[in-house]
């Protein structure tokens, strides 16, 4: 991901406007291909090495943070070797003392003599012996073992959409306005809003499909802010997915706020084909494990909009069908979602017919009133639980038990 020094925009007012590239300049395809290029070339060779092959083609690119961003996009894209699991300055002192004492012991009649007998003496397994092994430790010496490739209109259309993530990792918050003629689109960019367990507020818009989201930003949480500004802009590109959307985000810029909006004539790109691969580990494993230890009930694949009050949109983490086709949504309240709480916590217990039940990490116990709502709360004791981190099969299942064939039921 791009830094904030590799950004290019400009500012009108309290506007802020990314100086986003065209795709299909040809200069520009060609230095992002000279790059690939030298990338492709220097597998297997030291980093210093593509260091060598790069510096005459980033010398041609202007301006200059348009070439060091390009270069940092493809090295997040690369693997490096890392140095074996040793005290490098210890162990080079150590064979540098045991060369020095076999020198003094005699002549000797070749150099290739003298390496056999240093191989000897410190172990032909010693890792230092390997060639550039005595200065391994050094991250000019990593080598590049591979890379994950692509075509230069990619590695433009990435840069775009990174400077637009990059600058989400200061925001205060994201509003979108989006629309798409295939509802599953919608329900599929709100599925990901949950994967990633972002602070959104969901209300319908005007007309259609059409939906109003406001998530908060990193800049507006108290702590984990960098993690949660991270799970924002990796989110981001999925917008992008969408025949509409509009953008507005309040963004940290030279240490002022400004605005950023954008919209899909910007022509920004998804990267990913299979948006699926960013699903967090833990929730495919839920999945998998969910389907493996609890026959009675199964996890339906298509999670519906619930309506909740003044106009606003509950969607759900996850929907669960009975074996008598009976229908109970779950929603997960994280570590960042405790404002959200009380109020959905109120509304449900004068809803008690919402099939809804709510998993509450249990961070949020920290805060004394939240922790006390929950307690007195007859409608959590029955339709709730807690987790640390992410549910277990085993607690969801018992909720699950719990609430079957009680009020609130639905049907699919």
């Amino acid at each position: 991901m791009l830094t904030k020094d590799l950004i290019q925009c400009r500012l009108k007012g309290d506007k802020l406007q990314p100086i986003l590239l065209d795709t299909a300049n040809p200069e520009l395809l060609a230095h992002a291909d000279q790059l690939l290029t030298a990338f492709r070339q220097c597998i297997g060779s030291r980093k210093e090495e593509l260091a060598t092959m790069l510096e005459p083609i980033l010398s041609d690119i202007r301006p200059l943070a348009l070439g060091k961003g390009l270069r940092k996009l493809l090295e997040d894209r690369s693997e490096f070797s890392n140095p074996d699991p040793l005290d490098y300055p210890a162990e080079r002192q150590k064979l540098l003392t045991l060369s020095a004492n076999l020198l003094n012991q005699q002549p000797w009649p070749s150099y290739e003599a003298f390496r056999q007998a240093l191989m000897q003496a410190a172990g032909d397994n010693n890792p230092l012996l390997r060639q550039g092994g005595l200065y391994a430790d050094l991250p000019e010496n990593d080598s590049l073992v591979s890379f994950k490739d692509l075509n230069p209109r990619q590695l433009l259309e990435r840069y775009n959409l990174g400077q637009v993530q990059a600058l989400l990792l200061s925001a205060e918050y994201l509003e979108l306005s989006v629309d798409s003629a295939e509802p599953a689109k919608l329900r599929r960019l709100c599925k990901y809003l949950r994967f990633f367990r972002l602070l959104c507020q969901i209300k319908a818009g005007s007309g259609g499909n059409a939906l109003k989201l406001r998530i908060d930003g990193p800049a507006s949480l108290f702590e984990n802010s960098r993690k949660y500004g991270l799970q924002l802009a990796i989110f981001f590109p999925a917008v992008c997915t969408l025949e509409t959307w509009r953008m507005k985000a309040e963004v940290q810029w030279k240490e002022k706020k400004r605005i950023l909006q954008l919209d899909q004539s910007s022509g920004l790109v998804c990267p990913y084909h299979i948006f699926s691969a960013c699903v967090p580990e833990e929730i495919k494993l839920f999945h998998r494990h969910f389907k493996e230890t609890v026959p009675d009930w199964k996890i339906v694949g298509e999670t519906p909009f619930l309506r909740g009050e003044n106009n606003e949109i509950i969607f759900p983490d996850l929907s669960f069908a009975s074996e008598s086709g009976e229908i109970r949504h779950l929603e997960l309240f994280h570590r960042y979602h405790a404002s959200r709480l009380p109020a959905r916590l109120e509304w449900l217990e004068k809803h008690p017919e919402i099939p809804l039940i709510l998993g509450v990490d249990k961070t949020l116990l920290r805060n004394p009133a939240l922790e006390e709502q929950l307690e007195n709360s007859t409608w959590f004791q029955q339709n709730g639980f807690l987790f640390r981190d992410y549910p277990s099969c085993e607690k969801t299942r018992q909720c699950l038990k719990r609430v079957q064939g009680a009020g609130g039921r639905g049907h699919g």
